[in-house]
């Protein structure tokens, strides 16, 4: 159990690390309209990193329900 609660945390935590947070201070940052040439790129991490972060979160979800990673076997 604790190793799916790792992995969420792990999961969610690097996907706002790598993606999310620098592209939403360059978003910030740059001046103009939300559509501008300047702030595309920005705002198409920003959508991919919000992306892996529902993917990473819904495949240790579904390791948590089909009983992968260990989950109950404390001695063999």
């Amino acid at each position: 159990m604790l190793g799916i609660v790792l992995e969420i945390t792990g999961g969610l935590s690097a996907t706002a690390l790598a993606y999310l947070f620098p592209a939403m201070a360059y978003y910030k940052l740059c001046a103009g309209p939300w559509y501008s040439r300047q702030k595309l790129p920005a705002a198409a991490c920003t959508a991919f990193g919000v992306i892996v972060m529902f993917l990473s979160l819904i495949l240790a979800l579904k390791k948590l329900w089909n009983g992968e990673g260990g989950a109950g076997k404390v001695c063999e």
